[in-house]
């Protein structure tokens, strides 16, 4: 093997492409796969307040040092078929340069079209890779198929998507490869975002995060209670976490990361443990949940509930919201956009994107907001997913929207609506239409 020595990481080639290089992160627990104990990742603290001008909650430590401790020094081998750009792993080698540069890592590329027969003769000789990470069914579908790994069921905080991370089973360094994922879930030095809570009274905010607790916390029991969602949330099933996980099976207390708004709309992301039962492949790990939590007559419910998103992607997503420039709410609701296209059941191609639209018969709000979700049909029902959220400018658009359809993940039913989001945080919902996608 042909290697050179750049500061503490060293560059070889065989196969596909070696790179060793240093450093790892986070806490772990144990989790079980048949008679295999798997160590899984640790726990999240609760949050806390703290104190400040606006009151808002602060970041949580999302990884305690004296866990970090052991990771500092040892190896760990983490193998990927695909694109690297898929794997965003210039940026993670960087950050494990910085936080670990004692813990000796072997990246390992290998072409896809080689890797099964790679990794086959790996397990003949027992070097397995700890890790590896595929942007390819051909290859993520058969490890699942052999019951060989446990799937990351989070998002990566460096990465697209797309993609899939999964911890080996018969891999040497578990504990640190439980680690090293958990670790690519969520920074060591994350902190929140300085977002607003003008006009959030301090019962509001004990009020929205019992609120988003229970909600996030009801995913390991059925998202059906309607003592946690508010009357026009989105229910969804409890299969949305991963790529055939099955339903959460446990979590941990989920730990309030940021919580921001008014006294009327309250935005959040909780980060929690969970591992998955019932799949075609065990699932767990850290999972951070976005929710948009309203206040009405019945209190404070979830609106929207997005769970597995990575935590920039959280984070973006309060963006959106705090560029609102929230106001003390002392308005009524606006009126609710009236969708025109397509009609509901109508057939749409994905390629090329045809338009969706929609009329605002009053005046023009804040922001508004698509939300969508993909559906799988299971016998004589469709199966709707969690949904995702897009961004609409109304400055961009007169009385009447009109723009190319935001979603459609594939040749499957996808159900939709409109939110009016006014600045004093009042949200008025259209009715849900249905596409069903032909190509």
């Amino acid at each position: 093997m042909l290697g050179a020595s750049v500061g503490p990481i060293s560059v070889g080639r065989s196969e596909g492409s070696v790179y060793g290089f240093s450093r790892f992160v986070s806490r772990l627990w144990f989790f079980f796969i048949g008679l295999l104990v798997l160590p899984f990742f640790c726990g999240v603290a609760r949050a806390q307040q703290v104190g400040g001008p606006s009151g808002q909650l602060g970041s949580v430590a999302a990884a305690s040092t004296d866990r970090l401790a052991s990771l500092r020094t040892g190896s760990l081998t983490v193998w990927e078929s695909g694109r690297p750009s898929f794997l965003g792993w210039d940026a993670i080698q960087a950050a494990l340069a910085a936080d670990f540069p004692t813990l000796h890592v072997t990246f390992r590329l290998v072409e896809p079209q080689d890797f099964l027969d790679v990794l086959a003769k790996a397990r003949e000789q027992g070097t397995l890779p700890d890790v590896v990470f595929v942007d390819n069914w051909g290859q993520g579908g058969p490890l699942i198929a052999q019951q060989s790994v446990m799937e990351m069921m989070g998002r990566s905080r460096f990465s697209p998507s797309r993609g899939w991370w999964f911890l080996m089973r018969d891999g040497t360094n578990q504990a640190k490869a439980a680690a090293f994922l958990h670790w690519l879930g969520d920074d060591p030095h994350w902190t929140a975002p300085p977002f607003s809570t003008t006009g959030m009274t301090g019962v509001d905010q004990e009020k929205s995060t019992a609120a988003a607790v229970s909600a996030v916390s009801s995913l390991a029991g059925g998202i059906g209670s309607s003592l946690v969602l508010d009357a026009d949330a989105a229910r969804f099933g409890t299969s949305n976490w991963g790529t055939y996980c099955g339903s959460i099976a446990e979590m941990a207390d989920p730990a309030v990361r940021f919580l921001a708004g008014n006294g009327r709309i309250a935005f959040a992301v909780l980060t929690s443990e969970a591992k998955s039962a019932g799949g075609k492949v065990a699932c767990g790990g850290l999972m951070h949940s976005f929710l948009v939590l309203r206040k009405r007559n019945d209190g404070w419910k979830a609106l929207l509930l997005m769970p597995s998103v990575s935590l920039p992607q959280a984070v973006s997503l309060g963006d959106n919201f705090d560029r609102l420039s929230l106001l003390a709410a002392n308005s009524t609701a606006p009126a609710a956009p009236i969708l025109l296209a397509p009609y509901d059941g109508e057939p749409q191609a994905r390629f090329p994107k045809e338009d969706i639209s929609w009329q605002q018969n009053a005046t023009r709000p804040a922001a508004y907001v698509v939300e969508s979700r993909a559906g799988v049909v299971r016998g004589g029902d469709v199966d709707y997913g969690s949904s995702i959220i897009t961004f609409v400018d109304p400055l961009q658009y007169g009385d009447i929207v009109r723009m190319p359809m935001p979603f459609g993940v594939g040749m499957q039913p996808h159900c939709w609506r409109v939110w009016a989001v006014d600045k004093d945080g009042e949200v008025a919902v259209s009715e849900w239409r249905t596409v069903q996608f032909t190509n």
